[in-house]
C-alpha cells in the first residue's frame, strides 16, 4: 500500500503561530495578573511555546510544581504544567495570583483540566481565557527522521503521529506500507515494488520480525550493509534491542518535565524548567546539558544554545568537544544529528550470504536462527540452481521438517539417502548427517520407526574410528529417545549424559546452545525419574543459554518453555505453567506462521491440561477441540498416541462439564486407537479407558453394556497386574455386583483412579 506524499509545508503551523501571538498579547495586557488555560496541552509543543513567549518575556518561568508560584517574583510570567494531585493546593492558594500579580499560563492536558474542574472549582473559575493547544509533531522526532533520511538504514517508531511527523520532516516523502508478519516471499516482493520510497514496516513485534525484514530488504535488492535503506519499523517488542540493530529509536526519549527539572537543578541550573522546555524535554539533550553544567559550563551559554531555533543537539556538539564531555543517551541520536557520515549498520546473520546469492549457506543460517519458513524458501532457490546438490536436498528436508511439513521432509530425505548410499570414506560425515536427519524426521512421526536409521548412523561413526563430533552427540540423543520409548529411562539417561559431556568437552563450556539442547533432553528424563528439582535447574539453565544465543523468538526457546511448564505443573505452580505455555504458543505461531504444526498441537494439549486443572473447563475444551483439528490435518501431528491422548483428556473435560454424550463419543474413538498402539485389547491402559467408558454408559442408563465393560476392565487388570495391585483392588471395589447397583457408580470414579500415582507408575506414564 503506497501512502500519499506528506503536505509540502515545513514552516511553523499557522495554528501554532496564532496561539503564540494570542498568548503574547494576553501577557502584555495582563499587568495586574491573569490566568490562561491552554487546554488539551501536548508536552511535545511546550518547547516551541516557551521559545515564542521569551521574545517578550526573557525571564519567563516554567514550573511543574504549583507551590513554586508562592516564590515567583511579583508580576512574573509563568508557564505552569500541573498535575491533578496539585488541585487542592491550587484551590486553597488561588489568591496568590492576584496578590503577586502573576501572569500564569496553565499548560494542562485534557485529563488534568478535567480533574482541576472537579477538584479545584474555585480556582478554575478564575480562568480568564481558555485556548486549545494545536496538534503538532515533537521537534526531536522531526530532526531524527531528517537525520535518518541520509545517515542510517531506518528508524524504529514507538509512539505518536507518524503521518504528522513525516509531514513536518520530509514534506515530499511517500511511504509504502508492508507487514513484517506477511509470508516471506510476499514481503520480499512488496519491498522490491517500493523502489526508492520509504518503507513503513508494521508488526515488527520482536527481533524475529526485524531480522526477517532485514533479510527481505537484502533479497529485494538493497545491498548489505544497509546504510540508508529508508525504513520505518513499527511494533511493540523490539525496543530493548534496537540499539544493536542500526535503527534510530524515535519518540522514546521525552522526559517528564518534573524529572528534567530535578536533574538540571541537581547539576546547578537556575530556571531549570525553562531550560528543560527549550531542550524540548529530549532525554539525551537534557542529560547532555546536565553533564555540561557539571563540567563548569555557564548556564547562560546553555540558555543561548537552547533558545535558538533549530536542533539544539547540533549546537551541543561543539560545547561537548570544547569541555571534554561525552553526550548522553548512547550517542546514537547525537552522532546522527551532528555527523554527516552515515551510521554503519551492523550486519545481521545471513545478510552477506543473501547479498551474494549463496542460498544454501543462507538456508542453513536461517534454520539455525529458528526461521524454517525462510529456510525453505532459500533452500528451494539453492536447489533450483543446482538440481543435483545433495546438500541442498538435505537442507530443504531439514527446513521442511522444522516447519512441520514432515511427510514432504521424509520423502525428500529418503530419496537423498538412497542416492547417497554408496559413498567414499572421506564423505562419511555427510552420509551420517543424511541418515541422522532422516531418523529425526521419522522420529517426529513414529518414534520406533527411527531405530534403523539411528543405529546405522552410529555404526558408520564407530566403524570409521573418527574423532568424536557433534554428530555423535546428535545420534546419542536420538538413541536416548528410543530408550525412553521402551521405558528404559536409565539407558536414556546414560546416553544423554554422554552426549552432554561430549558437547561440553567440544565447546569447552556448558553455555552453548547445543549443550543446552542436550541438557533439556536430560532434564526430561530426570523429571520422569522423579528428580524434579534437578530437572527444573537444568531447564532454567538451558533456557538462559538459548535465550542469549537465539533471542526471545526461536523454536528451541518454545521447547524449553514447554518442558519447564511441565515441571512447574508437577510442582503445583499452575499459573506459572500456564504463563510459560502461552509464551511458547506465541513463539510457535510467530515462527511457523500457522497453527497447523505438530509442535503447536502439543502446546495446545499441554495448556488445555493446565486449564483443566485450574477448573477452566470451557477454555480447556476449546483448546482440545482446536488441537484435534490440527492433529487430523497435519501429518506427524496425527500419530494415534497423540490423538488418543487428546481424546482422553477431552473426555475428562466433558465429564466434568456433565456432557456424558460427548465424553462417550471421545472415549469410543480413543479406545480402538489405544488397542492399535499396544497391539492388544488386554493392556492395562486399555482397561482403564474401558472402565471410564463403562462409567459413562452407566450414567447414561446403558446398564448392561456399562457393567460388561467395567467387568472386562477388572479382568484385564487382574490378569496383567495381579489381584493385589492397587489398581485391581480399587477396580474391584467399584465394580457393580448387580444391575440394581449400577446407579451408584459415579462416572468420575475411574478418572480418579487413573490419575493416582500408582496408576501412572504401573502404566509407565
Amino acid at each position: 500500500m503506497v501512502l500519499p506524499p506528506s503536505a509540502p509545508d515545513d514552516a511553523p503551523a499557522p495554528a501554532d503561530r496564532a496561539l503564540h501571538e494570542r498568548l503574547r498579547l494576553i501577557l502584555r495586557l495582563g499587568e495586574a495578573g491573569v490566568l490562561v488555560l491552554v487546554d488539551g496541552a501536548r508536552h511535545e509543543r511546550l518547547g516551541s511555546l516557551v521559545r515564542a513567549l521569551m521574545a517578550d518575556e526573557p525571564e519567563l518561568l516554567v514550573h511543574a510544581d504549583a507551590t513554586q508560584l508562592a516564590r515567583a517574583p511579583k508580576g512574573a510570567a509563568v508557564v505552569l504544567v500541573p498535575d491533578a494531585a496539585q488541585a487542592g493546593w491550587l484551590n486553597l492558594e488561588r489568591p496568590i495570583l492576584a496578590e503577586r500579580s502573576l501572569r500564569v499560563i496553565l499548560f494542562s492536558d485534557a485529563a488534568t483540566s478535567a480533574a482541576l474542574a472537579r477538584r479545584a472549582p474555585d480556582f478554575f473559575h478564575w480562568i480568564s481565557h481558555r485556548l486549545e493547544c494545536p496538534p503538532g509533531p515533537w521537534p526531536p522526532a522531526v530532526w531524527d527522521i531528517r537525520a535518518a533520511e541520509e545517515r542510517c538504514w531506518g528508524i524504529f517508531w514507538e509512539e505518536g503521529d507518524l503521518d504528522e511527523t513525516f509531514a513536518a520532516a520530509l514534506p515530499a516523502s511517500t511511504r509504502v506500507r508492508v507487514s513484517a508478519a506477511a509470508p516471506y516471499p510476499a514481503l520480499v516482493e512488496a519491498i522490491r515494488s517500493a523502489e526508492s520510497h520509504w518503507i513503513e514496516a508494521r508488526e515488527v513485534d520482536s527481533f524475529f520480525e526485524l531480522r526477517r525484514l532485514r533479510w527481505a530488504l537484502v533479497e529485494a535488492g538493497w545491498r548489505s550493509p544497509l546504510a540508508t535503506a529508508r525504513v520505518v519499523a513499527r511494533g511493540r517488542a523490539v525496543t530493548s534491542r534496537v540499539g544493536g540493530t542500526g535503527l534510530l529509536q524515535v519518540d522514546s526519549r521525552r522526559m517528564p518535565l518534573a524529572r528534567a527539572i530535578q536533574e538540571l537543578e541537581t547539576a546547578g541550573a537556575e530556571s531549570a524548567g525553562r531550560l528543560a522546555a527549550l531542550l524540548d524535554l529530549e532525554r539525551g539533550a537534557v542529560m547532555t546539558a546536565v553533564r555540561l553544567l557539571e563540567a563548569g559550563l555557564p548556564q547562560a551559554q546553555l540558555d543561548d544554545v537552547a533558545r535558538a531555533a533549530g536542533d539544539p543537539m547540533q549546537r551541543l556538539g561543539p560545547l561537548c568537544s570544547a569541555h571534554g564531555v561525552s553526550p548522553a543517551g548512547g550517542c546514537g541520536t547525537f552522532l546522527l544529528r551532528t555527523n554527516l557520515a552515515p551510521r554503519r549498520a551492523p550486519r545481521f546473520r545471513c545478510e552477506e550470504l543473501v547479498s551474494e546469492r549463496r542460498w544454501l549457506d543462507a538456508a542453513r543460517g536461517a534454520i539455525a536462527s529458528g526461521d524454517p519458513i525462510v529456510a525453505v524458501h532459500w533452500a528451494q532457490r539453492a536447489l533450483a540452481e543446482d538440481r543435483g546438490s545433495i546438500d541442498a536436498v538435505r537442507t530443504l528436508g531439514v527446513a521442511l521438517a522444522e516447519g512441520g511439513q514432515l511427510a514432504k521432509a521424509r520423502e525428500i530425505l529418503r530419496e537423498a539417502v538412497a542416492q547417497h548410499r554408496s559413498i567414499a570414506e572421506h564423505e562419511l560425515e555427510e552420509n551420517v548427517a543424511l541418515v541422522d536427519d532422516l531418523a529425526r524426521v521419522i522420529q517426529s512421526m513414529d518414534l520406533s520407526g527411527a531405530r534403523p536409521q539411528l543405529e546405522e548412523a552410529l555404526t558408520l561413526l564407530d566403524e570409521h574410528d573418527v574423532e568424536p563430533s557433534a554428530k555423535d552427540a546428535d545420534v546419542l540423543r536420538g538413541l536416548a529417545q528410543l530408550r525412553i520409548s521402551v521405558g528404559d529411562l536409565t539407558g536414556a539417561r546414560t546416553r544423554l549424559e554422554e552426549a552432554s559431556a561430549l558437547l561440553t568437552r567440544m565447546y569447552e563450556t556448558e553455555a552453548h546452545p547445543r549443550v543446552a539442547a542436550s541438557l533439556r533432553d536430560l532434564a526430561r528424563v530426570l523429571f520422569a525419574q522423579g528428580e524434579v528439582p534437578r530437572a527444573r535447574e537444568l531447564l532454567e539453565q538451558a533456557l538462559r543459554v538459548e535465550t542469549k544465543a537465539y533471542g526471545d523468538v526461536h523454536p528451541r526457546i518454545a521447547s524449553s518453555l514447554r518442558e519447564l511448564a511441565r515441571v512447574l505443573f508437577a510442582q503445583s505452580d499452575l499459573p506459572g505453567s500456564c504463563e510459560l505455555l502461552e509464551r511458547a504458543l506465541q513463539i510457535q505461531l510467530r515462527v511457523y506462521g500457522t497453527e497447523e504444526h505438530p509442535a503447536v498441537a502439543d502446546s495446545l494439549h499441554q495448556l488445555a491440561r493446565v486449564l483443566f486443572a485450574q477448573g477452566e473447563l470451557l477454555n480447556a475444551r476449546q483448546l482440545l477441540e482446536r488441537e484435534l483439528r490440527i492433529r487430523t490435518k497435519v501429518e506427524g501431528a496425527n500419530a494415534p498416541e497423540d490423538i488418543r491422548a487428546s481424546l482422553e483428556t477431552l473426555s475428562m473435560v466433558l465429564l466434568s462439564q456433565g456432557n456424558l454424550a460427548g465424553a462417550r463419543e471421545a472415549l469410543e474413538r480413543a479406545i480402538p486407537m489405544l488397542e492399535r498402539i499396544h497391539g492388544t485389547a488386554g493392556h492395562p491402559e486399555v482397561a482403564i479407558m474401558e472402565a471410564n467408558l463403562g462409567s459413562v454408559l452407566l450414567a447414561l442408563g446403558e446398564t448392561e453394556r456399562g457393567i460388561a465393560l467395567r467387568r472386562r476392565a477388572y479382568e484385564t487388570l487382574r490378569a496383567q497386574l495381579g489381584p493385589d495391585h492397587p489398581l485391581t483392588r480399587d477396580m474391584a471395589m467399584r465394580l457393580p455386583r448387580a444391575p440394581s447397583q449400577a446407579d451408584a457408580v459415579e462416572p468420575h470414579a475411574v478418572e480418579a483412579v487413573e490419575g493416582t500415582p500408582e496408576a501412572r507408575n504401573a502404566l509407565g506414564s
